[in-house]
């Protein structure tokens, strides 16, 4: 059995800036509001997202028999505002994927266990394990927000069929009535579902962060990429918390 003071030293001691530990139940609709989204044509062309599905909502698909998601957060910090080329802050960093996994395969290794190492590339919602072990909460611009470094974070899991002595708890959402990253967006891209006043999502239609990383056409003309050639931070940078 893992011990989760443990598993959070060894994660500190391996480069990251803090775990958690989860259990490996599914995600509900509440806490992680996908079939919805893909129900409303909202991720567009991004086809991978309806593949695995299933995957993304219960990690015990993705590794039979798994009983924990280890959760782990690498703090990057906010944009160079001198820069002049459109880069958003999670691109103006180190190559986050090579990093993260080198301190997740150290801490696996360390850890002595078996599991699956997810960052980004894994059917599996970093950021909705990261607020069910207790490390941020689901902004109201979908990301995770930390109470100590906002946003500005990139996310790793480890999933094992360990168990753990001691499993986290989610936070308080303190997003509250702020709506400032909602407001603003220049495309109106950050929509709430109109029965669930704290479940908010993402139209990557009208994203500027879609066109710009993920969409090999044109940006629409009724699109404003506000000068992003990679990425865009305007949500981000209007959020209290960063």
């Amino acid at each position: 059995m893992l011990n989760s003071d443990e598993v959070k030293r060894i994660a500190l001691e391996v480069g990251f800036d803090a775990c958690g530990v989860a259990r490996a139940d599914a995600l509900t609709d509440d806490e992680y509001p996908l079939r919805q989204w893909l129900a409303r044509g909202w991720h567009s062309d991004l086809a991978y997202m309806e593949r695995n599905a299933d995957k993304r909502m219960d990690p015990r698909l993705l590794l039979p028999g798994a009983r924990s998601v280890i959760c782990c957060v690498s703090k990057y910090g906010p944009p160079d505002t001198s820069r002049t080329d459109g880069v958003a802050a999670y691109a103006q960093h180190r190559e986050y994927h090579d990093v993260v996994k080198k301190m997740l395969h150290a801490l696996r290794e360390q850890l002595k266990i078996d599991g699956k190492l997810c960052c980004d590339t894994v059917p599996i919602s970093d950021k909705h394990w990261a607020a069910r072990a207790g490390l941020g909460w689901i902004g109201r611009h979908t990301l995770l927000v930390t109470p100590q470094w906002g946003s500005w974070v990139n996310l790793g899991e480890i999933v094992t069929t360990e168990e753990c002595d001691t499993y986290d708890c989610p936070i308080a959402n303190k997003c509250t009535d702020c709506n400032l990253c909602v407001d603003a967006c220049p495309n109106h891209a950050i929509s709430s579902l109109a029965s669930q006043s704290a479940t908010y999502m993402i139209d990557v239609r009208r994203c500027t962060a879609y066109y710009t990383t993920h969409h090999p056409k044109a940006i629409p003309p009724d699109v404003d990429a506000h000068g992003y050639t990679q990425g865009c931070d305007i949500c981000q940078l209007a959020c209290p918390f960063n």
